[in-house]
């Protein structure tokens, strides 16, 4: 195998892994005592237009906080957090390729090769933590991976559940109160 075969086949088989990978990230206000946070309420953010999408999303976001210790309550309730998401989707194009053979470039042999374009649908979830007495975003999780769009129901269902344990592993943050 040349050279320039091997770095081919090794770039290729990086990016089918990277395709499937999850981006976790978050931000906080680190002068912020979230362990006064003891009640939420949800508030509007960018809801997914799918109903049935929408309640997998809400549902895991309320487990995950109720794991933390966090109390749901009726917004007219003074909650100490309102919980707000925002989705969205994005299209990108992955492209795939393979080539093989024999020979050098000066050198009689057999080569060929295939490539493939396709589009991918990327989603990115967004849960924002606000304080209702400064009104102000406190704490930020962001998670983005590529969506199976053909997915069965108890697959979206693990997959967003996941989702939303992965992103509250660092909530409360540590934070050196």
């Amino acid at each position: 195998m040349t050279r320039t075969t091997f770095a081919a086949l090794l770039a290729c088989l990086t990016f089918a892994t990277a395709a499937f990978a999850q981006t976790i990230s978050f931000d906080f206000d680190k002068k912020v005592n979230f362990g006064g946070f003891k009640t939420y309420a949800w508030a509007a953010g960018t809801n997914v237009p799918d109903e049935l999408v929408h309640r997998r999303v809400v549902d895991a976001v309320d487990v995950q906080l109720a794991l933390k210790g966090m109390q749901q309550v009726h917004g007219d309730s003074k909650p100490d957090v309102l919980v707000a998401y925002h989705a969205a989707l994005d299209k990108n194009l992955q492209i795939t390729g393979f080539g093989s053979g024999w020979g050098g470039f000066r050198f009689a042999g057999t080569r060929s090769g295939t490539a493939r374009a396709e589009e991918i649908m990327v989603g990115t979830l967004i849960i924002d933590i606000v304080d209702t007495k400064t009104n102000e975003i406190v704490w930020r999780g962001t998670a983005t991976k590529d969506i199976d769009m053909t997915a069965k129901p108890e697959k979206r269902d693990k997959n967003i559940s996941k989702t939303a344990e992965k992103l509250f592993k660092n909530y409360p943050p540590k934070t050196t109160h």
